[in-house]
């Protein structure tokens, strides 16, 4: 029987050099490589103004520091479904699939300027299968071989935040992240001929890491707010079935945010988060992959409220943003993803309870070879137990 990382490599590079023409159950054509696509651990409201709203956004595991703009307890879970179409050499594609990227539990310590919060969100997505044919010499006859390669899993982030308001302009954050999660790959060989028996080999791949974070907001003025990030994630520690194989750098992460309110009804804001993920391209190249760059992210995005005395009442969310990916499909390309968002929200039950609304439109691609659109609907819910509005943007 083949070794497992002998097969591996084998499978991954053949279906690398012209893509296959079966792939299911895949979180995104770019997340094959590396760790996976990135997670974007927001709020549907973040996730509708573009991301710009994330450094601002209490209920998102983004900035610590905003924590404090909660007035009081939340709970919130978030699903997205997408659906993805994709494009490559030998074929396309349609896929769909479903993630839970966010679950968090955060608000004030009463009497005090301290707000605490725990989050569950997702670092990496890497689900996929992929399939490809060839054609294998065998005691001197060429066979007909279909290769299968399979992975279920990926990693997620658990947050225990802090924030504290110092000023009335003034508050910062504090968070501790680990970072977990697995792999379950799956390495399947069959033969045209039936004299050849199928074959296969399966191996977990199980990661661990920490992480902590820094986070900043200021109002600079009465209409204009300002929000700041700095992150380091150390190592990830990479398993296979329980023994140690070798460690990932993961990134820095620092980010910039400016928020505008431009009239009682209208709020805009843009932010920038750049990551190094460059740290891992050694790491990876060493296991036989084709490495990591850094990435950087833009986001511009608004919210206008309709109705002034109830603002959670169906208000009108727009975003855009690009964004580079960490993980090429092939060596020496540069992946890139373009989106536009858009949603609103409602609250019910004396605003104890509410639902948030988005949808997501992205364009990926790492030149004409590899093109990918997803469409994203991003559905949160929140209990805020005391029938609290949130605070204004």
């Amino acid at each position: 029987m083949v070794p497992l990382l002998r097969l591996l490599r084998v499978v991954v590079l053949a279906v690398m050099l012209g893509l296959p023409a079966v792939l299911e159950a895949q979180s995104s054509l770019f997340g094959v490589r590396g760790l996976g696509i990135p997670g974007r651990p927001l709020t549907p409201r973040s996730r509708a103004t573009g991301g710009s709203f994330g450094l601002f956004d209490g209920e998102s595991d983004l900035n610590p520091a905003a924590l404090t703009t909660l007035r009081g307890v939340s709970a919130g879970f978030v699903l997205a479904p997408s659906w993805r179409r994709w494009e490559a050499p030998l074929g396309d594609a349609t896929l769909r699939d479903s993630r839970f990227p966010l679950l968090t539990i955060a608000g004030p310590v009463p009497g005090t300027r301290l707000a605490l919060g725990v989050a569950v969100g997702s670092y990496a997505d890497r689900d996929f299968r992929l399939a490809t044919s060839d054609t294998a010499e065998l005691r001197g006859v060429p066979v007909a071989v279909n290769d299968t390669l399979s992975s279920l899993g990926g990693l997620s982030e658990i947050r225990l935040a802090a924030g504290y308001t110092l000023s009335a302009r003034t508050a910062v954050g504090a968070a501790v992240y680990w970072i977990t999660g697995s792999s379950r790959l799956d390495v399947r060989r069959s033969f045209s001929d039936s004299s050849y028996q199928s074959f296969g080999q399966s191996a977990e791949l199980s990661y661990l890491g920490v992480g902590a974070a820094l986070g900043l907001t200021h109002q600079l003025s009465r209409n204009i707010r300002l929000a700041a990030l700095v992150r380091s994630d150390h190592k990830a520690k990479v398993d296979r079935d329980s023994t140690r194989v070798y460690d990932v750098d993961l990134p820095y992460t620092f980010g910039l945010g400016i928020q505008v309110r431009a009239s009682r009804r209208l709020s805009a804001a843009v932010t920038g988060i750049y990551r190094t993920w460059s740290g891992a391209n050694s790491d990876l190249l060493a296991q036989g992959g084709v490495g990591a760059r850094n990435t950087m992210e833009v986001a511009l995005g608004g919210e206008f409220i309709r109705n002034l005395r109830r603002p959670g009442a169906l208000p009108i969310r727009l975003g855009v943003r690009y964004s580079d990916l960490p993980f090429p499909v092939v060596t020496g390309h540069r992946p890139r993803e373009y989106s536009v968002s858009a949603g609103t929200g409602a609250r019910f039950a004396q605003d104890r309870a509410g639902i948030d609304f988005s949808v997501e439109q992205a364009w990926r691609s790492e030149g004409s070879p590899y093109k990918e659109r997803a469409f994203t609907v991003i559905l949160g819910l929140s209990i805020r137990p005391y029938g609290l509005n949130r605070a204004e943007p």
